[in-house]
């Protein structure tokens, strides 16, 4: 199951980049922006950008120094079920901001009735289409005494259709779209699982077979 990537990706840059808050405390208006591209096969880059003030941009700095490695290898730890690869840190002094950029294998799948899949994990969001293939998820998360303004960008790729965001039974997003590749998967399962299927006989006759 493809889960808890938002979230995850959430806990790991409030441990990155913010203090430890009294349990009074709320810090306001941290802001993430979620950039989620999946391409035809079901692979997705995702790019993550936050904006800190003064105080939060120090305690990164000091948090991080110049290992940017450190993202990478905390990234991976957070997120063990994914294979992540592509991985680029940028940051912006001036403006007290960074990106974080990553391919995600298999972050959209395919299910039972052939269409593309993918686990949003956001619960009861703010969902705007903004075309067939663009939506914007908006959402606050508390976490840590931090309020987390999340808004996630899905930029479907070309070919993409019938785009819907549904939720589970949970309350939680889910992704469905349909692609010219996805039939093709599906029709490739289907080979594959015939030609098995033929083998499987073929052994079975020739084992059957009294030999002369």
């Amino acid at each position: 199951m493809k889960k808890h990537l938002i979230k995850l990706i959430a806990l790991f840059l409030l441990i990155n980049t913010t203090y430890t808050s009294n349990a009074q405390e709320v810090v306001q208006g941290l802001k993430q922006v979620f950039d989620i591209t999946p391409d035809n096969i079901g692979n997705a880059m995702v790019e993550v950008s936050m904006k800190l003030n003064a105080q939060q941009w120090d305690m990164f700095k000091r948090n991080t120094g110049n290992n940017t490695n450190i993202f990478k290898r905390n990234m991976e730890k957070a997120l063990p079920k994914y294979y992540l690869t592509d991985f680029n840190y940028s940051e912006d002094q001036m403006d007290r901001s960074y990106k974080i950029k990553f391919k995600v294998l298999g972050l959209c799948y395919l299910n039972k009735d052939g269409l593309w899949e993918s686990k949003l994990e956001v619960k009861n969001p703010d969902v705007t289409k903004l075309s067939d293939k663009e939506f914007v998820l908006t959402q606050d998360v508390l976490m840590n005494g931090t309020l987390f303004q999340q808004t996630q960008k899905v930029h479907l790729p070309d070919g993409a259709k019938d785009a819907r965001i549904d939720k589970d039974s949970f309350g939680k997003a889910v992704l469905h779209y349909s692609t010219s590749t996805g039939s093709f998967f599906s029709v490739i399962s289907i080979i594959g699982m015939l030609l098995t299927l033929g083998g499987g006989f073929l052994l079975f006759k020739s084992s059957r077979t009294p030999s002369k």
